[in-house]
């Protein structure tokens, strides 16, 4: 019982992190549903696969909601978010199937790649100059958008985070955007690559005899009372992404993000 409240707490703050920050959510998920799954019998060879699958559900329903939102508030940009989204979605794919459901690809080196890429968020977030500023339209625009969409959907098979991390600090640094439309575009890239990715995911070997309420990698019993609480959280973080100023967004996401690492490195050590 205790348990199934921290799945719908986790899913609570996890949808209001999706549509306040534009992150998927999938950052307080893989905090949460290692732990979940060890318990239900998900050995630690299969736990990496297994922890990315069920939080990429849980981020498919936190990006609904949040872009469901988006849409209604006129907060929405289809152009964009297409250049980024689908080749964001045909990266994951060929991650997945290349390297996260392979048998060497471990816990260890899971949290390995979530450290070092999310150390790397921190850096673009505070340490490059004047990220929003300018006016001038960089050049190759599509092509940047696309570069985004890549590395975010990868990010996303790899770690299970949604692939937000990527999305908002490229698009803030590169293309120097606003972090709000940042986030409007990249909950929409999350959830076109969490969709693509949880229809494989259902259907996939898991490589295990299955567990009662499991279809694929998908163990329902983690995955739903995490999406119950994303329904519930993510209208919450869509009003405060737009009530607040775009510094205290990129404030609480690099909080957020240093919470993970530090979290992971004391699992990893």
């Amino acid at each position: 019982m205790l348990q199934l409240v921290w799945l719908i707490l986790a899913g609570i703050a996890g949808g209001i992190l999706a549509g306040m920050l534009g992150i998927g959510g999938g950052i307080i998920y893989v905090l949460i549903l290692p732990y979940a799954l060890g318990d239900a019998g998900i050995t630690p060879d299969h736990l990496a696969p297994f922890t990315i699958a069920n939080s990429i559900f849980g981020v498919l329903f936190a990006s609904l909601s949040a872009n469901y939102l988006n849409i209604r508030n006129h907060d929405f940009y289809l152009r964009e978010s297409l250049w980024v989204g689908i080749p964001g979605a045909v990266f994951s794919i060929l991650i997945l199937k290349t390297i996260v459901t392979k048998p060497w690809y471990s816990v260890t080196y899971f949290y390995a790649i979530l450290i070092l890429f999310l150390g790397y968020m921190i850096i673009a977030l505070f340490f490059k100059r004047n990220p929003e500023k300018g006016n001038r339209v960089p050049e190759r625009k599509e092509i940047r958008l696309s570069l985004a969409g890549i590395v975010g959907g990868s990010l996303a098979a790899a770690t299970g985070l949604g692939g937000g991390a990527a999305v908002v600090p490229i698009l803030t640094t590169q293309l120097r955007m606003n972090i709000k439309k940042a986030r409007s575009i990249s909950l929409t890239m999350i959830f076109i690559t969490a969709l693509t990715l949880t229809i494989f995911n259902l259907f996939e070997n898991p490589g295990i005899q299955n567990l009662p309420y499991q279809i694929g990698l998908i163990y329902f019993p983690a995955a739903l009372p995490v999406t119950f609480g994303v329904l519930v959280g993510s209208p919450v973080g869509s009003k405060l992404g737009r009530i607040w100023s775009s510094q205290t967004i990129r404030i609480l996401f690099g909080i957020f993000i240093l919470i993970v690492i530090i979290e992971k490195l004391l699992q990893l050590l």
